[in-house]
């Protein structure tokens, strides 16, 4: 929805307030309301919905394959498509290239490890079935959520086939299925909306409308890491109000992520918890 100039003038001064008066009450680190469900795609190693409450959607399907290991040059393959756009557009290209980089560079490659000479790979498929706000945020946890869900199927054939020749076998017990490590938790990526001093958390598309830039925050290992990026996040591409960034608004990015991305963690850790009871949870 694109709002008029008195609604843009009206918002804008409510988000430059001290606190901001964000549309709906929340604060300024708070996530909007969302449902979440995952490993309900049968025929896939991991899978995650997440659908926020004003009807954005995203499924995340993740398999598996056996692959010499030599023979590939990374072991993380993630295709996204994007109701609406092309999968050659700038915007769908801009997400995948994002979402690849983060995983490749921070994924510990030894949890795909089978033999001395093969390994799994791992395929992300990423479906934006609707959208409002520019999405990243809802695919990274979405993302988050299947490879933390992913099962992959126990290795019975010799780990060390370095002497013989032998392809992997596995068992035929799904049950004996194992998850790629509990402590790991994959990098995610979240959102924040500039406007004046403040920085908004998640921001939705009617703020996004008036913001004076816009941040991308990645976060691993209760850190935050690179990369930090900046982007116009207004939908409008003409918006009078984009600006420049202050520096010192990143490094108040940076401790505002350290401080609060952990009980976003520590949220989708509870839901693949609890998710076996197969129900639909809200978690923020």
């Amino acid at each position: 929805m694109i709002l008029s100039p008195a609604e843009r003038s009206y918002l804008y001064d409510s988000l430059s307030q001290k606190p901001p008066i964000r549309p709906g009450a929340r604060s300024d680190h708070q996530f909007r309301p969302l449902e979440a469900k995952t490993s309900f795609l049968p025929n896939s190693n991991g899978s995650a919905r997440i659908r926020l409450n004003d009807g954005s959607e995203c499924m995340i399907s993740v398999k598996s394959k056996v692959v010499v290991t030599k023979s590939v040059t990374n072991l993380i393959d993630v295709d996204i498509d994007v109701a609406g756009f092309r999968d050659d557009s700038n915007f769908v290209s801009n997400l995948k290239y994002n979402l690849t980089s983060l995983l490749i560079t921070n994924f510990p490659s030894q949890y795909l490890k089978l033999t001395s000479k093969y390994s799994f790979k791992l395929f992300i498929d990423c479906i934006v079935i609707s959208h409002s706000s520019y999405p990243l945020s809802l695919i990274s946890l979405a993302t988050y959520l299947a490879l933390k869900t992913t099962r992959l199927p126990l290795l019975v054939s010799e780990v060390n086939d370095e002497e013989i020749e032998e392809q992997p076998t596995f068992s035929d017990d799904w049950d004996n299925a194992k998850y790629l490590d509990e402590a790991f938790e994959p990098p995610i990526f979240i959102t924040l909306g500039v406007i004046g001093t403040n920085l908004l958390f998640d921001p939705s598309i009617e703020e996004e409308q008036v913001l004076e830039n816009g941040l991308i925050v990645s976060f691993y290992k209760d850190n935050v890491i690179t990369p930090i990026s900046n982007i116009n996040l207004a939908t409008n591409s003409n918006n009078s109000n984009f600006k420049g960034l202050n520096q010192k608004l990143i490094i108040e990015s940076i401790n505002l992520c350290n401080k609060y991305c952990p009980a976003i963690i520590k949220a989708l850790n509870t839901l693949t918890e609890q998710d076996d009871e197969g129900d639909d949870d809200h978690i923020f």
